[in-house]
Formats: structure tokens, C-alpha cells, sequence
């Protein structure tokens, strides 16, 4: 898990996630680009990042977020980047349990995804996620959506995530 003063570790991936699938993302490179360390500091005062590593090199990035209008045990996972060439091999299981083993008392995680991100809603499918059948529109006027994905439920025993709980460190 990285602290406030990793920023700069955060920031890095998170570009290099917007240049490698832009698609994926309401951001964009450029407006990120532009987020300065208090921008960064600030992100990390509502948000939890990990990173998962091969070798000494980042290949994986997500964050958690406690929504405030939403229930005690529910987090949101944002941000969510693996590098190309560590897709399919448990990067993005093992940090989504990393996320569950450091918030024992969260029982629903959810997740918006772009609907017309198909590969994300497949791999969310494949890690136990399923839909709320909750939409929203994007407030850039595109006529883009997201749909929010679900995993877990309130009756849930405290911290389970439908992933195997290891730490990531690949």
C-alpha cells in the first residue's frame, strides 16, 4: 500500500495507465498531467492506493474509496490499471484482496465501468462481480454510461472479496 509521500509513485502509474487505455477512463492524460503533489496529497487522504510489483517494476494499480453517502461497509475501487504484459495472471485478484485484507470490515466493493468497456466487464464478471443494474450518465454530455458492478453483499462475512486473499508482490 502506498502513503501520501508516495504520490509521485501513484501519479506515475496513473499516467502511464491514461497513455496505455485511454478508453477506459473518464480522465484524461492531459488534465492529469497537470495535478500537482497537492492535488496528489489530497487524493490520498480519501483514498487507499496499492500497487502490485514483478520484480522491481509497477504492473499493477488501484485505489479504494469510501464513498460518503454510502453505507459503512461498501468501498469503491477506482483507478484500476495492469500493465499489458501482466494481464491474465492474477495481478488485479491479488490487489483486490490486498484491498480486502486491509479493510476487514468492508463487505461490498463496487465499481462503475464504462458500458461500452466490455473487456473490463469481463474481467470484473470473472473476479465475482455482477451488475446492480445501476446506470449513470457521464456528465461531459457524450451520451456515454457507466454501470456499477458488485461484489459481495451487507450479509457478507467482514472483508470477503470474491478473490483469494493474498498480498500483492508479484
Amino acid at each position: 500500500m502506498l502513503g501520501s509521500d508516495d504520490w509521485p509513485i501513484a501519479r506515475e502509474v496513473r499516467l502511464r495507465a491514461l497513455k496505455d487505455s485511454p478508453s477506459a477512463y473518464l480522465s484524461v492524460y492531459e488534465d492529469e498531467v497537470a495535478v500537482g503533489e497537492e492535488g496528489w496529497r489530497e487524493r490520498f487522504t480519501r483514498m487507499r492506493w496499492v500497487v502490485a510489483r514483478h520484480e522491481s517494476r509497477i504492473v499493477g494499480l488501484a485505489s479504494s474509496v469510501r464513498v460518503a453517502d454510502r453505507p459503512q461497509y461498501e468501498r469503491h475501487i477506482e483507478s484500476v490499471w495492469v500493465d499489458p504484459r501482466h494481464r491474465r495472471t492474477g495481478v488485479l485478484r491479488e490487489i483486490l484482496a490486498y484491498l480486502a485484507a486491509i479493510d476487514p470490515g468492508v463487505t461490498e466493493w463496487r465499481v462503475w465501468v464504462l458500458d461500452t468497456n466490455t473487456l473490463a466487464q469481463r474481467v470484473y464478471d470473472r473476479l465475482g462481480f455482477c451488475p446492480t443494474g445501476e446506470r449513470q450518465p457521464l456528465a461531459d454530455g457524450s451520451g456515454r454510461r457507466e454501470i456499477r458492478l458488485r461484489s459481495g453483499s451487507p450479509g457478507d462475512d467482514p472483508g470477503e472479496l470474491a478473490v483469494p486473499t493474498r498480498s500483492p508482490g508479484r
